[in-house]
């Protein structure tokens, strides 16, 4: 009897290894599909992540034609823009990978990041009287208007950077100018890559 209930549990073994077997073989098979599965879904969990980075920059990117048309409020008396210039630069950070030191603690990474400045830069002739008289007041009149208040940096968002000494318009010889340059400077913008 007990060799009977031997022999009857080597061959439940032995159907069990072969189903083990079967078994290993299905998962090998399903491994190599789950692992390009897993792959597939990272590229495109990475293309996904990329494809927003750039719908936000596409959305959120600065278009010039709001501050053009808002200079087009703050002019002044005897002020003559002679010259718009435009300065747009993009700084890149690269990402700190997490470090794990030799006393086991581990330091956070950081993600790459893009840096947005913004320039806005006015060359004007003043040619009140007597010249530069309504320089300040067109900074103010540029800093007061509701567009560069609010997209502006708070302080120091208008700034003079240049201030001629009184000269003579080669084309009206009778009429006096002071050549004056400002900035509006905007503030800088980092988003995550």
């Amino acid at each position: 009897l007990v060799l009977l209930w031997s022999g009857w549990l080597q061959v439940k073994l032995g159907y069990a290894a072969h189903e083990q077997a079967k078994s290993e073989g299905q998962w090998s098979k399903l491994e190599k599909d789950f692992k390009t599965v897993t792959e597939n879904l990272q590229k495109t969990a990475e293309i996904e992540s990329k494809l927003a980075a750039l719908n936000q920059l596409a959305t959120n990117r600065f278009l010039w034609g709001t501050p053009l048309s808002a200079l087009q409020h703050v002019m002044i008396g005897n002020i003559q823009v002679t010259r718009i210039k435009t300065s747009q630069s993009y700084s890149l950070t690269e990402e700190v990978k997490p470090k794990t030191g030799d006393d086991g603690k581990t330091t956070p990474g950081k993600p790459p990041t893009s840096t947005e400045k913004i320039l806005l830069t006015i060359t004007a002739k003043d040619f009140g009287s007597p010249p530069g008289l309504q320089v300040n007041q067109f900074k103010e009149s540029i800093a007061a208007f509701s567009y560069f208040k609010e997209q502006l940096k708070r302080k120091d968002g208008v700034r003079l950077t240049e201030l001629s000494a009184p000269q003579t318009d080669p084309a009206e010889p009778g009429k006096p100018f002071v050549l004056l340059t400002l900035d509006c400077i905007y503030p800088e913008k980092t988003r995550s890559r």
